[in-house]
């Protein structure tokens, strides 16, 4: 990496040598031992952890939970909270960006 700092372009790398470098890199990496092993403690893990959500069907039954008696689960209108809404002062503005044109070119 350093070799492309290098204040000297001819002493830094061409694109090749660095595709090269960092594929030699990434599969060093994907292929190595500890990334293996890690991969069957996590698939240890999992399995354990399954063996176990099926032999305790009980953890993970959905328990009924107490809702407040003013809890609300459907929708309900809103116009005690937007009444107000539709009032505008004489000092506002209002635009139609709807209606605006976008151009794709700063000059247009």
């Amino acid at each position: 990496m350093k070799k492309c700092w290098d204040p000297n372009p001819k002493n830094r790398p061409d694109a090749a040598k660095v595709e090269e470098l960092t594929q030699l890199f990434y599969n060093s990496y994907h292929n190595s031992y500890n990334v293996y092993n890690g991969d069957k403690e996590i698939k240890k893990q999992f399995n354990e952890s399954e063996k176990y959500r099926k032999a305790n069907p009980l953890s993970t039954e959905n328990t009924q939970l107490t809702t407040h008696p003013e809890a609300y689960y459907t929708s309900r209108l809103l116009n005690p909270y937007t009444k107000d809404l539709l009032k505008c002062d004489n000092n506002s503005v209002m635009i139609d960006f709807t209606k605006s044109s976008i151009s794709k070119n700063e000059n247009d």
